[in-house]
């Protein structure tokens, strides 16, 4: 397997720490806004999110880096809810590490006292080249971390969640997954910028649409999707779409009749379908 930069390792109490013999840049912070947590404004107060770009030998392989903390008084849990995911997702929590697949509707996770979840998010088709079976078998799915990255990943990364900074979760992070990199082929471009394109261009209703625009026939569309998301694209647009009225509707800067014309719905009844579906409530139900 291909390794980018030369790491030194230590195992210092238990905390694998991490060397970079080149040196290490800043940790790059992703300030972007939070997409993919529903109510996130409400909920965060409850818990403390970083999030951190890859350095350059690992954009590929990861979109970002995400660490959770939280702290709660008293014996009440935070239930946060999470909007349906296409990207896989490395998770390392209380006694287990583990890979979650494309998610195609609401889930959720309860936090309680005192705790820490670390995770990964790998970029679109980025395990494209370590999975035996099609993409659409994982989807809605988690699987031990041990299947695909070996028997070492829990050893080695179990211990992160008593690491004391963020820097040496990142960095163990890091120096770990080199080892699971690979060049993109043609059709993972592909996948990825059909991705980007969806979730950027909100002019984007149709498949026919997204042809148009990415320039691919319907047929390539579809091929690359089954190779490398699992996912429909008509259901990806749908979710973008919908990601899109969310915070206006938190707002109230429109109501359900202009999300009806604004993503170009034939009527309330559709929508509300497809808003339940992806989003695993009405629009009423949500606003509540």
């Amino acid at each position: 397997m291909r390794v980018f930069c030369s790491l030194a390792f230590e195992l210092t109490s238990g905390i694998v720490k991490t060397r970079q013999t080149t040196g290490l840049k800043a940790l790059q912070e992703n300030h972007k806004s939070v997409a993919g947590v529903l109510h996130h404004k409400l909920g965060n107060k409850n818990y403390d999110l970083r999030r951190f770009f890859p350095q350059a030998p690992l954009e590929d392989l990861i979109e970002q880096f995400w660490f959770v903390d939280w702290q709660l008084s008293g014996d009440k849990p935070h239930t946060q809810k999470n909007l349906p995911d296409p990207n896989f997702h490395l998770v390392i929590e209380a006694h287990q590490v583990k890979l979650i697949g494309p998610v195609s509707k609401l889930y959720t996770y309860t936090m309680k006292g005192e705790g820490r979840i670390l995770g990964v998010k790998f970029n679109i088709g980025a395990l494209s080249h370590l999975l035996d079976k099609p993409l659409s078998q994982y989807v809605d799915k988690e699987l031990s971390a041990s299947e695909i990255f070996g028997d070492q990943v829990e050893s080695r990364l179990l211990p992160l969640l008593d690491a004391e900074s963020d820097r040496d979760i990142f960095n163990t992070l890091s120096a770990f997954l080199l080892n699971y990199t690979a060049g993109y082929c043609v059709s993972q471009h592909q996948a990825l910028a059909l991705c980007t394109l969806i979730k950027n261009d909100t002019s984007i209703f149709s498949v026919e649409a997204l042809s148009l625009k990415s320039n691919l026939s319907k047929r390539t569309i579809q091929r690359v999707f089954n190779k490398h998301i699992g996912l429909k694209p008509k259901w990806l647009i749908r979710k973008y779409r919908l990601h899109q009225v969310l915070k206006q509707l938190e707002i109230g800067s429109i109501d359900i009749l202009g999300v009806v014309e604004l993503l170009g719905y034939t009527d309330q009844a559709h929508l509300i379908r497809d808003f339940k579906e992806i989003i695993g409530v009405t629009p009423g139900q949500y606003l509540k």
